[in-house]
């Protein structure tokens, strides 16, 4: 995993990134720790993250991290969303 994920941050960071975010979210019950790191560290970059998730799986990430966690988490990280865009 971690060989494949260097790689793809060399190739195709932004692509990668949102993979990791959708990673997060998948299955039953939110990696809740992985999504919030992940949105935090990698800040810097998050529209074009932003972009990339959009167009690999239709949904805006914003709405994505809305479905995910609630309360005010999801105003953090929803906020933090808004701030890159």
């Amino acid at each position: 995993d971690a060989t494949v994920f260097l790689l793809g941050m060399k190739l195709k960071p932004y692509e990668t990134i949102a993979k990791l975010i959708k990673k997060a979210c998948q299955g039953i019950g939110t990696k809740e720790l992985l999504l919030c790191a992940t949105i935090i560290r990698y800040q810097i970059c998050l529209d074009k993250v932003m972009e990339a998730y959009e167009e690999l799986y239709g949904q805006k990430l914003r709405e994505a991290v809305k479905k995910e966690v609630g309360g005010d988490f999801e105003r953090l990280l929803v906020e933090l969303c808004d701030a890159a865009a």
